[in-house]
């Protein structure tokens, strides 16, 4: 596990007791997904997701997403490449 940085501020996503999964969402959410994109890309349930943003936010102590893209970015934290699978050949 992370070490608080010299600034006394969380080193990592680990540092503050994110998991691998969420930091990838996390790093979804900074590129600017939605829950069902990110449900998507890492093939989660969107009640998974739900509760992986939930517990990102209780983390950085913010009240919604926007704050958390803010925290993270004044943090300058290096965040996990996510790639998107792009669209999927679904059948309608």
């Amino acid at each position: 596990m992370s070490t608080p940085s010299e600034s006394g501020l969380p080193a990592s996503p680990a540092a503050l007791g994110l998991s691998e999964r969420q930091a990838e969402v996390l790093a979804l959410m900074m590129q600017g997904k939605s829950n069902k994109a990110i449900c998507r890309v890492l093939r989660l349930a969107e009640p998974t997701v739900k509760y992986h943003v939930a517990t990102i936010l209780k983390a950085l102590k913010v009240a919604n997403r926007t704050e958390a893209v803010l925290a993270v970015g004044k943090l300058g934290w290096t965040l996990p490449q996510v790639a998107d699978s792009g669209p999927q050949n679904r059948s309608r």
